[in-house]
């Protein structure tokens, strides 16, 4: 299969609104290689449907009444502001009667099994994904927009919440619901996060896990490009809401963003980058707000030679581990002595080294812990460019 195509993700804080839907449209709209669009739910729709379900589950009618009032208000005010079509707005208030009755068979049964948790997320991602294909169908008359439903290619199994890709199972449904009309003037719009197990219910990739879905999506369709839209300009070199000296990162390698990930950076999923480095397929990380800022891209080449990427900082098991992440860190003698005399604090203790990542235990909790990743940022900046 010719790899031409591109993959386009927008989580939720591009989607938070008409205004942001409108921002995504544009950047679909610019560019006509973009085959596949994966859609997150609208900004903190996620947290809102868990407040439905542990109201349910608590016999708080009124608690449940408000929230699911507001989730479905929230929507249909963006559809009108969109001028959804009424067919898709039929299609809306279905979603908010599926939300309504799931709520009442919670507050019924009063317990939330983890597959009816799922059948509750995944409306969030496919009320988003029907505003965004009306959209795109408005402002693109003369392409096709076919509102996917990702369960009919993201099989997976059964362990809801946390639910595990069948690889060759979305190979071969890609194959029937996207690979014929791939060469003609189709977009797809999905959903990110939700898949379907081999008895078909509804599961989810894990909390956060749309950048998976655009992933597995471009593996299945080998994908120029994947494209993970946020609205930050890139991965930086640590939380810049903590760390306002944070720079982005112009490259990445694909085992130094998932350590990034894996070691407490939130700008990807840990599991994202798996399924494009199995195809080598490049992935960009930019910003809905801002297209022409840039961004970063992560691919599998790697520094020539020793250098710092990033810092990130994550609880584990009551112990705070501070992370510089960056390449051939196995290539440097005494990194870890170096590092440790630049912080100049006794609290940090030697964890872990790999070729990409080295961390950090912090011991005795003295201070706030943004201090301590602000005095590691403070150290990785002195490195790279002292």
């Amino acid at each position: 299969m010719e790899s031409k195509w591109i993959v386009s993700k927008f989580g939720g804080s591009s989607v938070k609104d008409a205004s942001a839907m409108l921002r995504c449209s544009q950047i679909v709209e610019a560019n006509p290689l973009i085959k596949i669009v994966v859609i997150s739910a609208t900004q903190n729709t996620t947290n809102q449907l868990e407040f439905v379900a542990k109201a349910a589950m608590n016999g708080d009618e009124e608690t449940l009444a408000t929230v699911t009032s507001e989730l479905i208000n929230k929507h249909i005010h963006i559809a009108k502001e969109l001028f959804t079509s009424p067919k898709e707005m039929l299609a809306l208030e279905e979603l908010c009667g599926e939300l309504k009755a799931l709520g009442d068979i919670i507050l019924k049964e009063r317990e939330l099994a983890p597959k009816t948790m799922d059948q509750l997320y995944s409306i969030g991602e496919r009320m988003s994904s029907l505003l965004v294909a009306d959209l795109l169908r408005l402002r693109i008359p003369n392409k096709k927009v076919l509102l996917l439903d990702a369960r009919k290619v993201i099989k997976t199994n059964s362990d809801f919440q946390k639910a595990e890709p069948q690889i060759d199972l979305i190979a071969e449904h890609t194959k029937s619901e996207i690979l014929p009309w791939l060469y003609d003037d189709t977009i797809f719009v999905t959903q990110g996060f939700i898949g379907e197990d081999l008895q078909g219910n509804t599961t989810t990739l894990g909390r956060e896990g749309s950048d998976y879905s655009a992933a597995l999506f471009g593996e299945a369709i080998n994908a120029k490009l994947v494209q993970i839209w946020t609205d930050v300009a890139g991965v930086a070199s640590t939380d810049p809401r903590i760390v306002p000296a944070a720079e982005f990162i112009k490259t990445l390698s694909y085992d130094e963003a998932t350590a990034l990930a894996t070691l407490g950076a939130k700008v990807l999923f840990p599991t994202t980058l798996a399924p494009t480095k199995r195809k080598n397929i490049p992935v960009f990380v930019g910003s809905s707000l801002n297209p022409s800022a840039g961004g970063t891209m992560i691919t599998s080449n790697q520094d020539a030679s020793f250098s710092l990427k990033g810092v990130s900082l994550m609880s584990k098991q009551d112990t705070l581990l501070v992370s510089f992440v960056g390449t051939h860190l196995d290539q440097k003698a005494n990194l870890a002595e170096l590092l440790k005399a630049d912080l100049g604090d006794s609290c940090y203790e030697f964890s872990d080294q790999t070729a990409v990542s080295i961390s950090f235990k912090i011991t005795g909790h003295k201070e706030d812990k943004n201090v301590y990743l602000k005095k590691a940022h403070d150290v990785l900046l002195k490195i790279n460019h002292g």
